[in-house]
């Protein structure tokens, strides 16, 4: 029994320090097999230590277990790289404010709503009226205003 691949891979990205897994029980691996050649190539780089142990007893054709421990040494990241270069900052408007093309169809579906609260002597308030609608951001109805205005 040899573990696929995407288990070794879930396992390498939350183990800690110290951590084992036994990766196969066989009598001998395949030299051939992709995650015992990965599992080498990790512990040539220092990522991971191997070792077997014997079995004691029991049934069954297997005679070793095959154990990967994760050591303290970070693995690369998909491009290569170990350390973070830089964060970026949180901008200060929202998400969807990013995406014209939904602000501008939000606006367009949220027109007539607008025009009619503004009808009824509604307050003349961007926000007020973007509350009132259950919006998440006030910048439909702006625009929304400034075509009524213009």
């Amino acid at each position: 029994m040899i573990v696929q691949d995407r288990v070794l891979t879930a396992w390498l990205a939350t183990a800690k320090q110290g951590e084992t897994m036994v990766y196969a029980r066989a009598t001998a691996l395949p030299a051939k097999s992709l995650v015992a050649q990965r599992v080498r190539a990790l512990a040539e780089t220092g990522h991971v230590v191997l070792s077997q142990e014997r079995r004691a007893h029991g049934p069954g054709d297997e005679n070793f277990r095959y154990i990967v421990t994760r050591t303290a040494v970070q693995l690369p990241g998909p491009d290569g790289s170990l350390k973070v270069i830089g964060v970026r900052p949180l901008s200060a408007c929202k998400p969807q404010d990013k995406r014209t093309g939904a602000c501008a169809s939000v606006a367009r579906d949220i027109a007539p709503h607008v025009r009619s609260i503004l009808a009824e002597g509604g307050r003349r308030s961007a926000e007020t009226i973007a509350r009132e609608l259950g919006l998440y951001s006030a910048r439909p109805v702006r625009i929304v205003m400034e075509r009524l205005a213009a």
